[in-house]
């Protein structure tokens, strides 16, 4: 069974659908500064991946032997 949402239901059809749309989609939560946001699992991944080769550069700069600044 359907219920309705009355706070929806005053929008225009075109806003209902995108909101509906955006609440079925799938988001994962991330914390930062002790808050948790949602996020699009591809912005999780482009988050991972950035942390992996930040760690990758780091690993080459220890094999050379540089320091970070």
């Amino acid at each position: 069974m359907a219920k309705e949402i009355k706070e929806l239901s005053k929008l225009p059809l075109e806003h209902q659908n995108y909101i509906l749309e955006a609440l079925c989609k799938k988001y994962e939560p991330i914390e930062i500064d002790d808050k948790v946001y949602l996020i699009p699992p591809e912005v999780n991944d482009l988050i991972d991946n950035l942390v992996m080769q930040l760690n990758n550069l780091d690993k080459k700069e220890k094999k050379f032997g540089k320091e970070k600044n």
